[in-house]
């Protein structure tokens, strides 16, 4: 039987390297939707093949953060309301099966790091460091999914948190209410914490319900061709 060449190469990893570079960029907004991605300027800057970015920019087009364009140029994706739709409202879906989960299974020590981690959000909102909130937020949300000891379910959320994070970059999102995000969480930790699945479940489901409320009605009025600008609550 013919031997299968191995994976275990530099190449494999330039590639997820170049990979991640590029994917840091378009989550931190520094390639905005639309933007050209020039095989020839990205091998130029990263300093490897452009067959290594090509391979790199398929892997994060199978991601939804780039597309190819008539299979001749690549471009960062845009963000449309039946996008932004569909994102929400699949992360209400998965969070709320994760929060259910981490219920039945969270333990006094479980307790005590969510607990930690909604202080650290309320510190950073109390001083104005709204974009560390953003990644507390995260961070909060990923502990409970991650209570939920469901390896597919962490991972289809890592996918869709990433999407959330590039629709609110190219949105522009910010919560109007932050107030209201930190009597959220806290309510969505304290029912975990209390093994309530019921009532856990409900609220990491109806956490997203403004957002996707707002883009319901965006869409009832014919807004899914153009970009999400509206700051949603």
């Amino acid at each position: 039987m013919t031997k299968l060449t191995s994976l275990k190469s530099e190449k494999r990893l330039l590639d997820r390297r170049a990979a991640d570079q590029i994917r840091s960029h378009i989550l931190e907004g520094v390639l905005p939707a639309g933007e050209r991605l020039l095989e020839t300027q990205l091998s130029e800057e990263l300093e490897v093949s452009r067959g290594t970015v090509r391979s790199a920019l398929a892997q994060l087009a199978n991601e939804g953060l780039v597309q190819q364009v008539a299979f001749t140029r690549w471009e960062v994706s845009g963000t449309s309301t039946v996008d932004a739709w569909e994102i929400y409202t699949l992360r209400g879906a998965l969070e709320g099966l994760g929060a259910r989960l981490a219920a039945a299974n969270v333990s006094e020590t479980d307790g005590m790091r969510l607990r930690a981690i909604a202080d650290d959000l309320l510190h950073a909102i109390r001083e104005g460091r709204f974009q560390d909130a953003t990644g507390i937020d995260f961070d909060l949300h990923g502990a409970i999914i991650e209570l939920a000891r469901h390896e597919r379910l962490a991972e289809q959320h890592r996918f869709i948190v990433q999407q959330v994070r590039f629709h609110m970059v190219q949105s522009g999102f910010l919560p109007n209410d932050y107030e209201e995000l930190i009597a959220e969480h806290k309510a969505l930790i304290e029912a975990v914490i209390a093994g309530d699945a019921d009532r856990a479940e409900k609220l990491a489901r109806n956490h997203n319900d403004a957002e996707v409320k707002l883009l319901a009605k965006l869409l009832k009025q014919g807004g899914s061709a153009k970009p999400i600008r509206e700051k949603a609550s």
